[in-house]
Formats: C-alpha cells, structure tokens, sequence
C-alpha cells in the first residue's frame, strides 16, 4: 500500500510530464497558434485578453491561452509545475505583469513570506504603506484617509504614490478627478521631465481612469 507522500510524489511526476508534453505539441508548427477546441484539449484555460489589456502595458503579444509550464524552484532547486489555472488567476485576478513567472515552489513561498513577517521593524514598510493605501481605496474617504494620501503623493517612494493616485481613482469626487486630470496635463512630451516623475504620474492617473470607466 503506498504512503500518501507516495501518492503525492507520483501525482507531481504526472503533472510534470504532462506539462512538458504539453510544451513540447505547443511548439510544434501544426499548433503554434491552436484554436480554442486545440488549446482546450492540451490542457490549456482561455485568456480574457480584455482583462490582460487592461492591466498590462507590454510591447509583446498578449496569451490567447495558458498552458502549464514546468519551472525548477530557485530556492530548493524542486521541479514544479505551474498550471493554466494558477496563471489565469495569477494574471487576470491578481493582475500579476503578464511578463511574470512563477519562480518559487509552494513551501518556499510560504518560508519567505514567514521570513518577511518576522523581520526587523521597518523592512516591510513599504509594502505597509502600499497595503494601507489600498484599503483606504476600498473605503469612503476620511479627512485622515486624504491626509494619508496627501503625504503619500509627497513622499520619496514613486510607487507608493502610484498607489495614491490609484486610490484617488477609486474614491473618485468630483475633486479627486479634477485632481487626475491635472496629472494628465502636466504630462512632458520631450525633454529631460520626460524620464521624471511627472510621466509616471501622468500616466498613473490615466489608468486609473480608464480603469473607472
């Protein structure tokens, strides 16, 4: 009788296989742009391009579908699989960049985040800051909230004023709007501003906007 751990070995042997097979029919010439019954029968999900568009901003060719990929975890060196579930999710819930791969296995991905957790004060605060901005964005705008946002777009981290004018979108006001499209208007066309914080913020605030609609 086999032991779980068995079963558990014998099931990501299959995957692997199957995700190499899977690889290697996509390569070939005959399927290298499969239609959707194709893709569906080598294991593929469909990709909501509307969503990739959205949220991607690449000079590549968006995924008309994801296939599992087998990946070597950098951390154990653990040959894994990362299923077309796990992509779509990762890619069109998460909104993870559509040029992203999955590089660590499972439980190094839950040691690292332990890691993270437990280290010094301070060495997250980014991430801190990042994750309350986002939770006033799902909230109705106090006069600590505007505060809170006010100083972000002042601060020395670009993305974390990103994430304010990300949440400025979300809270919308007649006042806030006004306030992205004087973003949008301050936007260079040349020059060295062009490299500088004022494109970023232009362009922030126009997907934010586009985001509303």
């Amino acid at each position: 009788m086999k032991s779980n751990k068995q079963r558990r070995a014998e099931i990501k042997a299959r995957r692997l296989d199957r995700a190499a097979a899977s690889a290697a029919r996509l390569r070939s010439p005959d399927v290298r742009r499969p239609q959707p019954d194709v893709a569906f029968a080598l294991g593929c999900e469909p990709a909501d391009r509307s969503v990739l568009d959205r949220y991607n901003n690449t000079y590549g060719v968006l995924p008309a579908f994801y296939a599992a990929r087998p990946f070597t975890c950098r951390d154990c060196g653990a040959e894994e699989v990362w299923t077309a579930r796990q992509q779509k999710w990762w890619y069109e819930v998460v909104h993870g960049h559509i040029d992203s791969r999955a590089v660590r296995c499972l439980a190094c991905r839950r040691a690292r985040r332990e890691r993270l957790r437990n280290a010094a004060p301070g060495a997250n605060l980014l991430r801190e800051r990042t994750d309350r901005l986002r939770a006033l964005g799902s909230a109705k705008p106090t006069a600590r909230a505007v505060a809170e946002v006010e100083a972000a777009l002042e601060g020395k981290w670009w993305s974390l004023r990103v994430v304010a004018i990300q949440t400025l979108a979300r809270w919308g006001g007649e006042a806030n709007i006004a306030k992205l499209h004087e973003l949008m208007a301050a936007r260079p066309e040349g020059g060295r501003r062009y490299f500088g914080w004022e494109r970023v913020a232009a362009d922030a605030a126009r997907s934010a906007l586009m985001r509303r609609e």
